[in-house]
């Protein structure tokens, strides 16, 4: 591999970099933003680059990259003829995608939400089946797996490895760094940030490179132990990296020694690991607000402009069972939080360096308090901006009161976890809230004019049949004013109380063998942990079954990330005809599946490239026409074709004359097979969709 070229460059102290892949592309990750601010402010130089959006432009720039990819995949099966499809929808409408993705611009008839679904799709239409998008066994298997690819040349790996390749190089050339940090947040990434950093240790020797991140704290130990990752690192950090970096710096101009280095495991080539002895002593009250210099915070997968800030360090609960994020909050001193001075300077700066009208407070359990009163500051001062949190149902939001006041200073949105009714299990995992709450709240966040969404937790330990019905009950009942983000099953981390004492909860775990996650759900197989044994209560395939269940069942009425929006579902005052459809045409972006991929005689199968979702007519219902017309034969295939209007997958015409000839394509589906559904058909497995299961923090 050949050595970086000597250019006119800017030298930096610290290059920080976010690698791919994960679904983390609503708006820059805060870690590099936050670890920017903070060595900028002292006197350091940084340049922070985010790899895992640039593939994104990289490829809006260079649409030939897409054919390319959909050319080299080959084949004539359904999985070909779906991304030959995706590629000519995104190529018809490069224009108005990259419009809005790159400027915001208007993206015309397309709309934003379409604009920034098709983007997404293209992309990972691009990275599929490279070593950018595998899901590891284990940590041994992975730490092969990214050496073989590293002494591999770039393109041997495919298009999209070789224009990361091309990324990281350039960086190096035009900044060139003392020290290279990659900030790894999530499982996905961890193999992508291997090879990069095996790339950075062979392009530019000297380099120093540290890996630090979410999945870093979490697994440091096992980490630290592979081969690969010894013969490329020099330093893991564990900790917060703000001070890390700062007297590593330190360290290395001479000023202080490596051993009063914090938070790091040391790596050498050869001895002993080390972990360093010198406790961190910064405290989140001694940070300032985060610096977004440098990146294209107009150009992430967003419909509007949003960035973040955190309030706190930690979870003020930090008790729940699952979450071994929170749980490293209840040692004493470990949870720190904002003043409302400092929220609100952080605010006031993020809004005033990038015009954004909208902050995400990305902590995982907002102090809600906390925030209001931080929020009606930034208004005295006289900044207006919208804001959504993460929060628990907490009993503080079956005040109406306190919502309204939410509401009023600019809260537009509140995510929530949701694991059902049963107070049984709600207690076992220490949640520390009342299901007989759940209705209030939802009654009362969204009487308050604030969107609730939802993250669904499936195989919640000894969950009984009537426990689930009563959890799906709720969901259905309310599912015109709520939004859902993820479904997902519980995935015992490293770190978790879960993990640490699953006898307690009622579970055994498997840490010997392969690694768990939710491969049929999540983006990447999302959470990455321990396989669970749930004594005397649901296996993983009928949890699972049970989550399919939701899918199928419940229609949410507000934005969300597993379903397209149900204008009847959401029905206030709505113009849309909701009433059966004589005919229908469905939009440029749905397409016909050819009838010789179907394995079901007697139906046209129509695909949603922009939700990923497919719909079966039959033909003794709805017939298609050539000009793709559909039509209805029944009354069923009237109420058929009302739902395909109602989700936005067809407009509502004038119907045809009625035909005599058989139909002699496919018809629009009924109900939609769900991509990332577990019972799906045949074809489901290849179109798993990407979705949000954890707001990037």
């Amino acid at each position: 591999m050949p050595r970086v070229p000597a250019v006119d460059a800017e030298p930096v102290d610290v290059l920080l970099l976010f690698p791919p892949q994960t679904e983390a592309r609503f708006f820059p990750y805060l870690s590099l933003p936050c670890l920017t601010g903070h060595l900028r402010r002292r006197g350091r130089r940084v340049h922070q680059a985010d790899l895992n959006i640039a593939l994104l432009h990289e490829l809006l720039r260079r649409p030939h990259l897409l054919d390319a990819a959909a050319r080299a995949q080959g084949g004539d099966g359904m999985r070909d003829w779906y991304r030959r499809e995706m590629a000519k929808v995104v190529d018809s409408y490069l224009t108005e995608i990259r419009a809005h993705v790159m400027r915001k611009a208007s993206p015309g008839d397309l709309g934003a939400a379409r604009s920034v679904r098709l983007a997404r799709q293209a992309l990972e239409l691009f990275v599929r089946d490279t070593f950018l998008t595998s899901v590891w066994r284990d940590l041994d298997a992975l730490d092969r797996a990214a050496r073989r690819a590293a002494d591999r040349p770039p393109a041997a790996s495919g298009a999209a490895v070789e224009v990361l390749h091309r990324l990281v190089t350039d960086l190096l050339a035009r900044h060139p760094p003392r020290v290279a940090g990659l900030s790894v947040a999530f499982f996905s990434q961890l193999g992508p940030a291997l090879l990069i950093a095996a790339w950075i240790r062979e392009l530019a020797p000297r380099v120093k490179i540290c890996l630090g991140g979410q999945q870093i704290m979490l697994r440091d130990a096992d980490l630290a132990v592979l081969p690969g990752l010894r013969r490329t690192l020099d330093a893991l950090c564990w900790t917060a990296g703000e001070e890390p970096l700062e007297r590593w710096l330190d360290a290395l101009d001479g000023t202080i020694p490596p051993a009063a280095v914090p938070g790091m495991t040391w790596l050498p080539r050869s001895g002993a690991v080390s972990r360093s002895r010198q406790p961190p002593s910064l405290r989140f009250h001694d940070l300032g607000p985060p610096d977004h210099t440098g990146l294209p915070v107009r150009s992430y997968l967003n419909e509007g402009l949003e960035v973040a800030i955190v309030s706190c360090v930690g979870c003020y609960w930090g008790r729940c069972a699952f979450c071994a994020y929170g749980n490293r909050s209840l040692p004493p001193g470990r949870y720190q939080q904002a003043t409302v001075r400092q929220v609100a300077d952080a605010v006031e700066t993020v809004v005033r360096d990038t015009g954004t009208r909208f902050v995400a407070i990305a902590d995982e359990n907002t102090n809600l308090r906390l925030i209001s009163k931080a929020m009606r500051a930034v208004r005295e001062r006289g900044v207006r901006v919208r804001f959504g949190v993460r929060s628990r149902l907490e009993p503080g939001l079956a005040d109406p009161a306190f919502c309204r006041a939410l509401a009023e200073v600019g809260c537009a949105m509140i995510a929530v976890g949701y694991e059902g009714t049963s107070q049984r299990l709600l207690d076992l995992m220490d949640r520390g809230v009342r299901a007989a709450d759940y209705q209030r709240i939802v009654d009362t966040v969204t009487g308050a004019g604030i969107t609730l969404r939802l993250s669904v937790m499936g195989h919640v330990l000894d969950e009984r049949p009537e426990e689930f019905e009563e959890s799906l009950r709720f969901l259905a009942v309310n599912e015109r004013r709520i939004g859902i983000d993820a479904l997902e099953l519980m995935v015992p981390e490293p770190g978790s109380r879960l993990a640490q004492a699953p006898e307690r909860f009622g579970v055994s775990l498997d840490t010997s063998g392969p690694l768990a996650g939710n491969p049929e759900l999540s983006y990447l197989a999302g959470r990455v942990g321990y396989p669970l044994t749930v004594h005397g209560g649901p296996t993983r395939t009928e949890a699972l079954s049970r989550l399919e269940r939701i899918f199928q069942v419940v229609r949410p009425g507000r934005a969300s990330a597993v379903h397209p929006p149900s204008h009847r579902a959401a029905a206030r005052g709505d113009s849309r005809p909701t009433g059966p459809s004589d005919a229908a045409r469905p939009y440029p972006w749905v397409r016909t599946m050819p009838a010789r991929l179907d394995t079901v005689p007697g139906r046209t199968v129509v695909a949603d490239l922009v939700w990923e979702q497919f719909y079966a007519l039959p033909h003794r219902d709805v017939e298609q026409h050539p000009d793709g017309l559909l039509t209805a034969r029944t009354a069923r295939g009237q109420r058929l074709l009302a739902r395909l209007v109602d989700v936005s997958a067809a407009e509502p015409c004038p119907a045809a004359p009625p035909s005599t000839a058989a139909p002699s394509g496919p018809a629009v589906p009924p109900h939609p097979a769900a991509p990332s559904a577990p019972a799906s058909p045949p074809y489901a497995a290849e179109l798993a969709a990407a979705r949000r299961t954890r707001r990037p923090t």
